[in-house]
Formats: structure tokens, sequence, C-alpha cells
């Protein structure tokens, strides 16, 4: 047979569908029935206009103004669409230049060891529009210090932020300018300054300065207390002194044993001196 049953519709041998063969039949027809029609009403329009002597010039002019009328057309349909469609300057988000400029400020609050503490902190911040990049806790001998790296629009300064989270519970808060370099993971830092500080002794100074973020003082022989203020004095494997200061941040017991450790390390990789 000619015809195959496939999902109860019926195919020819070649997998088209019989209904759509038929459809194609007399679509096919009626074309064919539409150029004979065309023809004669050429030939009838061409005979009677052959008989005068303006006739094949009349035809001419005629084609020439179908041609005319088609390409206008063809031009307008084509401006229509070029202007119509939307550039993509206009779609395209907004660059980020016109996002609200934002400032990193580096945070230290002393919070009581009570459930939802730091969650109030958070909150304070997210009201100010802000967001926290990075938080770290640390042990003091006052109690635990909750460090955060805050993100907030610019208009906000810091009295504002300061007044935020003293309100939700911070006490002894302090606030300054951060940059983005301060992100860096403490522990990270760390084992880098105290490899690059074992290939040099004389390097522990920088080392120390760069790991607990601070700056280094001239030694002028007086004695500061290392904890409660803002200046921190050290000395290294060799006996030199070493003083640390970092307005508006005091150092913590932990940034502290941090730097011990440095110098411990430094110690055991000192070259031993000669006799």
């Amino acid at each position: 047979m000619g015809l195959k049953i496939r999902n109860g519709r019926s195919f020819d041998r070649v997998g088209a569908p019989h209904g759509h063969g038929r459809r194609a039949w007399r679509r096919e027809a009626v074309e064919f029935a539409a150029l004979f029609v065309a023809a004669g009403i050429a030939h009838l329009f061409s005979t009677a206009l052959g008989h005068r002597r303006s006739g094949a010039l009349m035809l001419v002019v005629l084609g020439g103004v179908l041609c005319a009328i088609v390409s206008a057309h063809i031009w307008l349909t084509h401006r229509r669409d070029h202007h119509g469609r939307p550039s993509s300057s206009r779609t395209d988000p907004a660059p980020e230049a016109a996002l609200p400029a934002a400032r990193l400020w580096r945070v230290r609050a002393r919070v009581r060891e009570t459930p939802g503490q730091l969650a109030a902190l958070a909150a304070a911040t997210a009201a100010l529009g802000g967001n926290i990049l990075s938080l770290s806790t640390q042990s003091d001998t006052d109690g635990t210090v909750d460090e955060l790296h805050v993100q907030l629009p610019e208009p906000v300064t810091a009295p504002t932020l300061v007044d935020a989270l003293t309100a939700a519970g911070g006490r002894s808060v302090r606030v300054r300018p951060a940059t983005v370099r301060e992100l860096v993971d403490p522990v990270t830092r760390a084992l880098l300054l105290a490899s690059w500080a074992g290939e040099d002794p004389r390097r522990l100074p920088v080392a120390l300065a760069a790991l607990l973020e601070a700056r280094l003082l001239p030694d002028t022989g007086d004695r500061v207390d290392r904890v409660e203020r803002e200046t921190l004095s050290l000395t290294t494997p060799t006996g030199d002194r070493v003083r640390l200061h970092r307005p508006g941040l005091p150092f913590t017991a932990t940034e502290t044993a941090r730097a011990l450790a440095l110098l411990g390390r430094a110690h055991r990789s000192a070259p031993a001196r000669p006799a």
C-alpha cells in the first residue's frame, strides 16, 4: 500500500502526512489558476493598448510607476524598522558609575557576651544601607572586640555610624577609613609576612607594622602600656625595640599575641651570632 498509519494519521511512503499533501495540491492548483487569470488580463490589457499609437509607451510608463511604488514601499518599511528598533544604549543596564558612591570603614566595638548582640550590630549597619564585608572576633582584657569592615553609602559619616552601633549595644565604638587591602585574611597575611621576615631579620619591624596595620615610631626609650593605648612596644630577637602606633584603634590582646608569635618565628629562623 502507498500509505502508512502512524499515531492515528495517514502518511505516504516518504513520511509526509496525507492531509498535508492534499492541502499542498490544492494550494498549487489555486496558484496555477491565478497565474492563468493574470496572464489573460495582461493579454487583454496589452491587446487593447496595442491598437493605440501610444500603447507601448503607456505600458512602459505603467511598469516604471509600479517599480517606483514597490521601491518606495521597501524603503519606507526598512526605515520604519530601523528607527522603531530600540537602540542598544537604551536597553543596556546603567553603568557602575551611576551607582551611589560608597566608602569602606573599619569598625571596632566591644560587645557583651549575650545572644543576639552581633545580630543587633549587623541590623544597625543594614539600617544605614551598609554591607559587612568581613568580620572577626578578638579577645581583649575588657572582653570581646568585634572588628568589621563595612561598606556604606558616601553620605553616611563616621559619627552617624558610631551613634547607630552604640544605640545597638556596642561599647567603645571606634571607626576609621579603611582600604581594600585590609580585607586580606589575617592568617594569610601573617604567614606571608612571617616567611618574608624570616628571609632577612632586618625586615621584622616592617613586617610587624604590616601585620598590625600600624605606623613605625622612632624609639625614644619611654615605656608605653602595650594594651590600653594606641602605641605598642616590642623587643626583637636582636634586642632592638620596635614601637608601633595606630591612632583610633587601640591594640587588642589578640593582636599583641600575633605580634609576639611573629617575633618568636623570627627568633627561631634568625642566624646564630658569631662568638
